[in-house]
């Protein structure tokens, strides 16, 4: 039986996942969108390719979030285990 705190922490790590997830989709799509403004040598090409960036460094960081949780919630439940042997 799951904590109300592992419960809590297991929420975070599926809602940072799944943003980290979808804002790491959509830089990649947004950089690939920059790549072919670069091609047909479009002005804006630049700050599209740099929001591209930024989209997938946020989703990175939302992602490494996510794996923190998830072993904070494992670690919680390791040591609850040890504690009743």
């Amino acid at each position: 039986m799951r904590t109300q705190r592992e419960k809590k922490l297991i929420t975070k790590y599926w809602l940072f996942g799944g943003g980290g997830a979808m804002l790491l989709g959509s830089g990649l799509a947004v950089l690939l969108h920059g790549s072919k403004l670069k091609e047909i040598n479009a002005d804006s090409w630049f700050w599209v390719s740099t929001g591209g960036f930024a989209l997938i460094m946020s989703g990175l960081g939302f992602i490494g979030d996510a794996n923190r949780f998830r072993t904070l919630a494992d670690v919680l439940r390791e040591l609850d285990t040890r504690n009743k042997t």
